[in-house]
């Protein structure tokens, strides 16, 4: 997305195409995208991918497919993870806050659906996060998401964890090790 912000500013030509992005299971997650994603972007709080088909590329409109956003984030562990987890999210240390890098947002577009795997834009999302551990460090991958057995049977499917869940939002918060 920054790519199309560097060459419009003033957003006239993604708001468009954001607003084709239907998610009838979340409709937080079709908000974020169509309200949140440029704000955020600009603020550099997080990064948002869209994924598009590629014959849509250089038309009038873009098809998009799924999308995703990644950010830096913390994580505060609470006291009833055990001694030796803790130490394996935070290291040599065994800090009760720790950072971690954070899928904040992955969905399909309902239209295209078939079109693109769930577990190829975790691997994409996987793929950004392997590039900034190479340059910066870092342990591992979180991602917060309702208690929905399909939502969280496919987190686990792809290689995530249950650690524990959010007080302040109620999400359940999984990890995986990059």
């Amino acid at each position: 997305m920054r790519e199309i912000l560097s060459v419009d500013p003033d957003e006239s030509v993604i708001s468009k195409d954001l607003t084709s992005f239907k998610c009838r299971r979340d409709s937080d997650i079709e908000r974020f995208l169509k309200e949140k994603a440029v704000p955020f972007e600009k603020a550099h709080k997080s990064r948002t991918y869209i994924v598009v088909k590629r014959e849509s590329v250089g038309e009038r409109e873009l098809e998009i497919l799924a999308y995703f956003s990644i950010a830096l984030s913390s994580m505060k562990i609470k006291d009833t993870i055990s001694r030796t987890k803790r130490k394996k999210l935070c290291g040599i240390f065994e800090d009760r806050e720790t950072p971690c890098y954070l899928i904040g947002q992955l969905a399909k577009n309902d239209p295209y659906r078939g079109d693109v795997q769930g577990k190829e834009l975790v691997e994409y999302a996987l793929g950004m996060f392997r590039t900034a551990h190479d340059l910066v460090g870092g342990r591992f991958v979180r991602v917060d998401c309702k208690s929905i057995p399909c939502l969280v049977d496919f987190y686990k499917a792809n290689g995530f964890r249950e650690l524990q869940t959010d007080d302040k939002t109620g999400l359940l918060q999984l990890v995986r090790f990059i």
